[in-house]
């Protein structure tokens, strides 16, 4: 480890480039395990979607009805048996191949080793090898970041804060203190992780009294965290987010709760306190899980559903209160039948008075 105040060098102005400008189809294919319909040798310098497709660029199409809009010029990326003729790579899932592609073209600015001269380092933190620390950022007492650390601008890191190797932290998001984060994290833009839980309760007079939040927030390897997330500290004990979860934007972990591992929240999504999940769980947008549930392996929260009350392993719940989905769709179903009834009720009782 080497002490912040000593790093000698400064991040470089001029951003750097990581992605290739020119592949071949051949090296795609080896990529991705997909079969070249064509010219392997054909030059590739982008990706792009049907609606800007390019001739030196490979579109992505996962709907063989679109296919056939888009030019014979153009190289395809679509499923297995699709393209006729045409250059092009076919395979089994061509959204999944995306997390290897993409990255050939990413030529956004690369985290330069070094620490800007405006970053402010306290002594007594530690920063490992090729750390990246950008410009306004804060780094407290006691904090400790692994190897190839990146911190984007206006970052606060707390006291006795731990960061893994690899995890980059984006800009204007707060670390405060005593929270654990692990091995290739990736913190977004404007997240706040360790914040005081809600934790209040009414006194003799009246008023409400702070309880105090004395507990942390760990963060398991791999996990990824979209902007304006805020995951609050335990009341004591740890709040936890488990390995390989990933969280849209603007998710709410309140305290205690214990998310389990490769789980994922999409975004507007709000946690009560002291939440339990198993691993693998989904959760559709604009959804609520109220205070002390507990919820399952396997488990699917449909969009804007709302669980009240503990749900058990592999089921798929939705509505408001969540029930299982299939018993949501008869209810929906039974309300609009009672629609039809009144309906025709009301003609029935105009008939017997007009024939009164």
């Amino acid at each position: 480890m080497t002490n912040g105040t000593c790093v000698p060098f400064s991040i470089s102005d001029v951003p750097g480039e990581r992605g290739m400008t020119e592949v071949t189809l051949d090296r795609i294919a080896g990529l991705t395990g997909g079969h070249v319909v064509g010219d392997g040798r054909r030059i590739i310098r982008g990706v792009s979607s049907p609606d800007d497709a390019r001739e030196d660029m490979l579109c992505v199409i996962w709907d063989k009805a679109v296919l056939e809009q888009v030019p014979r010029n153009i190289a395809v990326l679509s499923g297995k048996g699709t393209l006729y003729g045409r250059d092009g790579i076919e395979l089994a899932s061509p959204r999944a191949s995306l997390a290897a592609i993409l990255p050939l073209f990413d030529k956004r600015s690369a985290h330069t080793p070094g620490l800007h001269s405006s970053a402010v380092v306290h002594r007594d933190s530690s920063l490992g090898e090729k750390c990246s620390i950008g410009p306004c950022c804060v780094v407290s007492e006691g904090a400790v970041l692994g190897d190839r650390v990146a911190l984007q601008a206006n970052v606060f890191i707390g006291k006795n804060v731990f960061i893994g190797d690899d995890t980059v932290i984006e800009a204007s998001a707060a670390v405060q203190d005593f929270v654990e984060i692990g091995r290739r994290v990736v913190v977004h833009s404007g997240v706040s992780i360790g914040c005081d839980g809600f934790g209040f309760v009414r006194g003799e007079a009246g008023k409400w009294e702070k309880i105090p939040q004395i507990g942390k927030v760990v963060i398991e390897d791999d996990v990824e965290i979209g902007p304006n997330c805020t995951i609050d500290r335990a009341t004591f004990g740890a709040t936890k987010i488990g390995r390989g979860t990933k969280l849209g934007a603007c998710v709410h972990i309140a305290h205690n709760c214990e998310i389990g591992p490769d789980s994922m929240m999409v975004g507007f999504i709000a946690l009560g306190g002291s939440v339990k999940t198993g691993k693998n769980l989904l959760v559709a947008g604009m959804s609520g899980i109220a205070d002390h549930v507990n919820i399952g392996a396997g488990v699917t929260i449909a969009g804007r559903s709302g669980v009240t009350k503990d749900v058990e392993d592999g089921l798929i719940v939705s509505g408001f209160p969540a029930r299982e989905h299939i018993e949501e769709k008869r209810f929906e179903a039974s309300l609009r039948r009672v629609r039809e009834y009144g309906e025709r009720l009301k003609k029935l009782e105009k008939r017997l008075m007009g024939e009164l």
